[in-house]
């Protein structure tokens, strides 16, 4: 059954505000997990968000069609009724955007919702939403800045969901089945704590809260400096609710009181979570009320900074081993979890070279390289940017020149000979079996690896 408040408020699509908020963010759906980077002859470091969006137990599909989401319980007017609230996000550039004679650009998109019990129709909707952005620039936009949200109402007990996005105009889309585990609220006092953009927080039970939820519930240090949760209580006498944050391993970091505003049979309230003071990565917020009888929890996720990518702490000391020397590296993989959020704002400060800018400049160009290794240079099972021509393109960038020699000294081999001429260097590779393995000679690995220590001091 369907909620009976208007449209406005139980259905937001919206890009125009996430494009100025550039955050959005999410918690429950599929689960799953990922190891940590491990050496290049063993697995490849993925660039792909999605085991860590999976791993936060958030809705989450990768390429060709990107998109993250989560599910949130609300107690209802009625006690044997429950809000449930959908949210996705994805790209701009996942859709097909027409060019209109005003010079915007517009794009359609449909939605369907499915919910089933024991075989069941329960839900079901099907909706058609427009985007409309000013430049063409907007449409090439790779962040989940257009968010669709629906809020619907079911009676607790499991069921099936079905959720179908698809692009109008290229019908390019995602199908995602999730099972959903709507409580009862005649048992349990406490809703899912929801990461919010924006929130006019409801004083009864019987009104709906204006929610716009976050799809992922990420926060970039040196961007972010809170990140806001909103909260219910159905006790309204029990207004101080125990926050405990917890490492992605389980380790309490801190615990601190937050408090809810009470009303006539409801508290409520938006708890502002310091960013510097949750690790770097995903870790999980619970909430418990008085006496410990009830819980509350949700996944968030620190990143590292706008422009960087989506990884795990160990990871992403992988990805920097060609921006800074081995022995910084070390001092901040040995700096303990609840210190890393300072110690990668020091390492931030120290190798900025325009600290005048809010941007640094130098690691946005260095990963700016490593994507563009990555999708030029992949080798069978290596990454791009680990192969030899990969990590020679990071540290140098693009050779001035490229010969490839028709004779050469290695029999059938293939050459190449990258040319640096302000540099006064030149490397050769070679593909010893045609398939398009290249290594660099012993010669000039030794060369690039006087380069790379140069550049690192």
């Amino acid at each position: 059954m369907t909620s009976h408040y208007p449209a406005s408020v139980r259905r937001l699509s919206a890009l125009g505000l996430c494009l100025v908020i550039a955050a959005c963010g999410g918690a429950s759906g599929a689960a799953g997990s990922s190891a940590p980077g491990v050496q290049r002859d063993q697995r490849v470091i993925s660039f792909d968000p999605t085991p860590i969006y999976r791993q936060m137990g958030l809705i989450a599909r990768g390429v060709p069609f990107p998109v993250v989401g989560r599910v949130a319980y609300v107690p209802a007017a009625s006690p044997d009724t429950t809000h449930v609230a959908l949210v996705v996000g994805f790209s701009p550039n996942a859709l097909r955007f027409n060019r209109e004679t005003d010079n915007r650009f517009r794009a359609n998109y449909s939605v369907g919702i499915t919910v089933e019990r024991d075989g069941q129709l329960a839900f079901t909707t099907e909706t058609t939403e427009t985007v409309v952005v000013g430049s063409f620039r907007e449409t090439e936009r790779g962040d989940e800045s257009v968010v669709f949200q629906e809020i619907f109402d079911l009676r607790p007990g499991e069921y099936r969901l079905t959720l179908v996005l698809r692009d109008v105009s290229s019908q390019r889309g995602v199908t995602e089945q999730l099972t959903l585990q709507v409580p009862d609220f005649q048992q349990r006092a406490l809703s899912t704590p929801v990461p919010v953009n924006k929130v006019i927080a409801r004083e009864t039970r019987d009104s709906l809260p204006f929610i716009l939820a976050r799809p992922r519930a990420m926060a970039s240090l040196g961007q972010d400096s809170v990140l806001p949760l909103y909260l219910e209580s159905l006790s309204p006498g029990d207004t101080l609710l125990e926050l405990v944050a917890r490492t992605e391993g389980g380790r309490v970091m801190w615990t601190e009181l937050a408090g809810l505003r009470p009303h006539e049979g409801i508290a409520t309230g938006v708890i502002q979570v310091p960013v510097t003071r949750l690790g770097i990565g995903v870790s999980q917020l619970s909430f418990i009320g008085s006496g410990g009888r009830d819980t509350a929890s949700t996944f968030v996720y620190v990143g590292f900074g706008d422009d960087l990518p989506i990884a795990r702490f160990e990871d992403m000391l992988q990805f920097l081993r060609y921006f800074a020397r081995p022995a910084r590296l070390q001092a901040l993989r040995e700096a303990p979890e609840e210190q890393r959020p300072a110690a990668w704002l020091a390492f931030m400060r120290e190798t900025d070279s325009i600290p005048t800018t809010p941007v640094h400049e130098d690691l946005r160009a260095y990963f700016g390289r490593l994507l563009r290794a990555n999708a030029r240079f992949r080798e069978d099972g290596v990454a791009g940017w680990m192969s030899d021509r990969g990590k020679v393109f990071i540290v140098l960038g693009e050779p001035d020149q490229i010969f490839e020699p028709t004779v050469t000294d290695f029999g059938r081999a293939r050459q190449q000979l990258w040319e640096y001429r302000d540099r006064a260097l030149q490397l050769q590779f070679f593909d010893q079996t045609g398939a398009g393995r290249w290594r660099l000679t012993q010669t000039s690995d030794a060369r690039f690896e006087v380069e790379l220590r140069r550049q690192l001091r």
